[in-house]
């Protein structure tokens, strides 16, 4: 009796993945989703040029540091405009955007929103 009872269970187990499998199945004649391609490779960041976004705002700086000659942060701006100067004279990207960062904070110090 209970080889029985195991045999049932068993084929039951079977029977019901089977029928799950078929319930999920795509219905006959609907196209299967494109597989990615194997040749395309994958889609990589732009590298981005700090050298040019540190010019950009470089210029900017020096817009807003005379559009703002009395603002109260001017010092702060200031002190952290210098900083971004050194770090966009490096070669090192990493250097060069942590100056773009810097650049950023100065602007945003002054109320001016960097264009880049």
């Amino acid at each position: 009796m209970t080889r029985v009872m195991i045999v049932a269970a068993f084929a039951a187990t079977l029977l019901s993945s089977a029928a799950y499998a078929a319930a999920t199945a795509a219905p006959p004649g609907a196209t299967p989703p494109a597989a990615p391609t194997a040749s395309a490779p994958p889609t990589a960041a732009a590298k981005v040029d700090y050298a040019a976004e540190c010019k950009e705002l470089s210029t900017q700086w020096e817009a807003a540091e005379a559009a703002n000659a009395a603002n109260a942060k001017l010092g702060k701006a200031k002190a952290k405009a210098n900083a971004a100067e050194k770090n966009c004279a490096s070669t090192k990207a990493s250097k060069q955007k942590t100056g773009v960062g810097q650049f950023n904070a100065a602007l945003k110090l002054l109320g001016v929103k960097p264009t880049t």
